[in-house]
């Protein structure tokens, strides 16, 4: 009987295990099928920027931007974008990202990859069929919907509430939302092209231009000059300035020089004041806010920082008067680290680092686009002007190269014609441009045309393995 029991339980182990053996590679053929199917390669992440929006309507308490957590209102009117007879900035930029983002998509098939190959081509004919196994995918965002109309209006009591580029209330329960650079962030793009128009500019054929701001070691000149007693030591800061490629600071109006302009950005940039004329002492009438804290991001200020804020203790970060002004906290350590001198500073420009470089390549794309297409020719394309250069909050809070474009006047009679009729060639150019960034081209130069593109890709690797961590994602940790 013991060995009738003891055969019988060898026959059942045996089927166990049969079944075993059955059930386990089915097991394993379900658990891959389940992770391929939710497996998302390693890509690269863009995010499109037209600018804009919303309205600019009263009151600013209820439709304004810049929120600020200290006194419970907003600092600024709401910003909707340049207009003129007829055209709105805010909608043409959104057609052209639209435009751009549908270019880039082609990537994401078999079929629509050899399209854009030939569309390459045009720019750089010796192209050879391109590896796409050894390309990192390229994934496209809209940074917002599109613009208001009337019907909108009048479902939506906060018509601004999509666009608004920082952190804001709900109008309704009170809670905090993310305003678009706070979105972008959370993205972790590794490159953010932000569509603009402007006017105001005379230029014969059109004109195109960048946005850029500096890194912390040309702002800190500011601080040099105001602590600084003796004269002579503040001439030769204010001839240094003018020596540099930062000589043409953005004139807001002509009641300061581009010096004078550059400490006022240099003393809201670093205290949220801006500055008497003179540079030396801040206007108390003017306050920005600390905008590093109206936004959701690990380099926000942590803890009751808005009590302390509301003291302007001196020997602080909050300090009213830039001659006690002392950068310290996560922002601050931010701005001092290396990566914001390779987004901000030098570069394949001599200067501006991978953002005016980023914003330059895809202007010379945007001009090609124009002159290849016959658009425009050789002698009727626009001109690329030197950047505009300020405190701008876009390129300075995202964290990600972000390529700031003005692409052209809306009062320009040939910038108004390629706005209205050559959205097309804008977004070949801005796609071609994008891809050229991260995938270099070996570009056909167009005879004595002076801005060609470079064809050279930025260097994202440094980003993305700095001290051991990618810097584009870091801006979210940390957050509660």
């Amino acid at each position: 009987m013991h060995d009738v029991n003891q055969h019988q339980k060898y026959k059942k182990c045996q089927n166990i295990n049969k079944g075993r053996f059955f059930y386990w590679p089915l097991l394993f053929i379900i658990v891959a099928f389940s992770i391929y199917s939710t497996y998302e390669p390693e890509h690269y992440v863009v995010v499109l920027d037209p600018g804009h929006g919303g309205r600019d309507i009263l009151p600013k308490n209820i439709y304004g931007d810049k929120y600020d957590p200290i006194i419970g209102e907003y600092r600024d009117h709401f910003r909707p974008g340049a207009q003129n007879k007829g055209i709105t900035e805010s909608e043409e930029v959104y057609k052209i990202a639209e435009k751009t983002a549908k270019i880039l998509e082609l990537t994401y098939t078999n079929e629509g990859k050899k399209k854009f190959e030939i569309l390459l081509k045009k720019y750089a004919p010796d192209l050879k069929k391109i590896n796409w196994e050894a390309h990192k995918p390229i994934k496209v965002h809209l940074s917002r919907v599109n613009n208001h109309t009337e019907e909108y209006i009048s479902k939506r009591v906060d018509v601004n509430a999509p666009y608004r580029l920082y952190d804001y209330p709900d109008i309704y329960t009170g809670e905090m939302k993310k305003g678009t650079i706070s979105r972008i962030n959370s993205l972790s793009p590794n490159l953010v092209v932000s569509l603009h128009f402007t006017s105001g500019r005379k230029e014969k054929y059109g004109a195109l231009a960048s946005v850029i701001t500096p890194n912390f070691d040309v702002y800190k000149q500011a601080i040099t000059y105001v602590k600084t007693k003796n004269i002579s030591k503040k001439q030769k800061i204010r001839r240094k300035f003018f020596a540099s490629k930062y000589l043409n600071w953005m004139v807001t109006n002509s009641s300061r020089t581009h010096f004078q302009w550059f400490l006022c950005d240099a003393w809201i940039y670093f205290t949220g004041y801006w500055s008497k004329k003179d540079g030396l002492s801040p206007d108390t009438k003017k306050f920005r806010g600390y905008r590093h804290n109206m936004i959701s991001w690990q380099y926000a200020d942590k803890g009751n920082w808005v009590d302390i804020a509301k003291n302007h203790p001196d020997n602080s970060s909050y300090s009213i008067n830039l001659e006690n002004f002392i950068p310290e906290g996560p922002f601050w350590e931010r701005e001092m680290d290396i990566p914001e001198k390779w987004r901000r500073e030098d570069g394949k420009e001599g200067y501006g680092g991978d953002n005016l470089y980023a914003s330059e390549e895809l202007l010379r794309y945007i001009k090609k686009s124009f002159i290849l297409n016959k658009v425009s020719s050789k002698k009727t394309a626009p001109r690329i002007l030197n950047p505009y250069i300020s405190t701008w909050s876009v390129p300075t809070y995202l964290n990600a190269i972000s390529a700031y474009l003005e692409l052209g006047f809306l009062d320009n009679p040939y910038d108004r014609k390629r706005i209205l009729n050559n959205k097309d060639e804008y977004a070949e150019g801005l796609a071609v441009g994008i891809f050229s960034l991260f995938y270099s081209l070996d570009i056909k130069k167009i005879e004595s045309e002076k801005d060609e593109p470079k064809g050279e890709p930025i260097d994202f690797f440094r980003y993305e393995n700095y001290k051991g961590k990618n810097y584009f994602k870091t801006v979210q940790s940390g957050l509660n």
